[in-house]
């Protein structure tokens, strides 16, 4: 979530350093372990079969969207889009992978059984109109789901020191620099709410980030591409830096992570 250079439609992208991309690479994989057994359940009991017209907006990794083109194959489809496919697992058989910025490419209209988003509408200062957006895509009967974060479980914490400085000066340029929004989870019920959706229900999951571990790392791994950036800008000292990438890998490190939420809704008209 740090590693984004926004792009003038307001979607983000990651930088095309070399060392940048690998951590990426990293930071991905690690985040996809955490949490796609919770995504998947939460797709799962929305029904998702063979035959369904599948949308997954910005796929990342692809893991998602791989796991539901083996659920809806043979004769269903998934759509997984990007603004940076260069993470994204390959495009094959029911799987199609595409370029697309979900702020301002187009969609086909009334099309598909599923739109899901994972960590994506939190980092755009458009995402109510993105929602409308994915809703359109969506057939009638067909749902919308959407996962994001609260940062409510981690800010109000006892992060240990300078893991909470270094963390707190990170995440607050992020959201002034790019329109990051660390709330949006508890904001998601009332936005599907909004827009008269039926069957509309929301959870959220917490789980200890525990060092050295899949659990901290993608997001230790974002503070490491980021800390260089608040070292320069003079926010945080390098000493500080290294003091809490090595403190937030230690196996006596445990924190709560942020509030995973997802949400979802069926668009009327089946």
């Amino acid at each position: 979530m740090a590693q984004a250079e926004q792009h003038e439609s307001g979607s983000y992208r990651i930088s095309d350093d070399a060392r940048a991309a690998e951590r990426e690479q990293r930071r991905l994989a690690a985040l996809a372990r955490v949490l796609d057994p919770g995504s998947m359940r939460i797709l799962s009991e929305r029904g998702v079969a063979p035959g369904w017209h599948c949308l997954e907006v910005g796929g990342g990794s692809g893991s998602i969207a791989r796991w539901l083109a083996g659920r809806v194959a043979p004769d269903g489809s998934v759509l997984s889009t990007d603004v940076d496919l260069r993470f994204h697992a390959q495009q094959e058989g029911v799987l199609e992978v595409r370029r697309h910025d979900i702020t301002k490419d187009p969609l086909p209209r009334d099309r598909f059984d599923l739109v899901h988003a994972r960590g994506v509408l939190q980092h755009l200062p458009d995402r109510e109109k993105v929602l409308d957006r994915m809703i359109e895509a969506a057939r009638p009967g067909g749902w919308i789901v959407v996962e994001d974060a609260d940062w409510i479980t981690y800010e109000e914490q006892d992060v240990p020191e300078p893991f909470r400085t270094v963390t707190a000066q990170m995440n607050a340029l992020h959201a002034a620099a790019r329109g990051w929004d660390p709330r949006f989870g508890r904001r998601l019920l009332g936005s599907f709410s909004a827009r008269a959706l039926e069957a509309v229900a929301a959870e959220g999951t917490c789980w200890t980030m525990r060092g050295g571990t899949d659990s901290a790392e993608w997001y230790v791994l974002a503070v490491e591409y980021a800390g260089p950036l608040l070292v320069a800008a003079g926010r945080i000292r390098q000493s500080d830096l290294d003091a809490a990438l090595a403190q937030a890998r230690r196996p006596d490190f445990a924190i709560h992570s942020p509030l995973a939420v997802a949400c979802w809704g069926r668009k009327p008209g089946a």
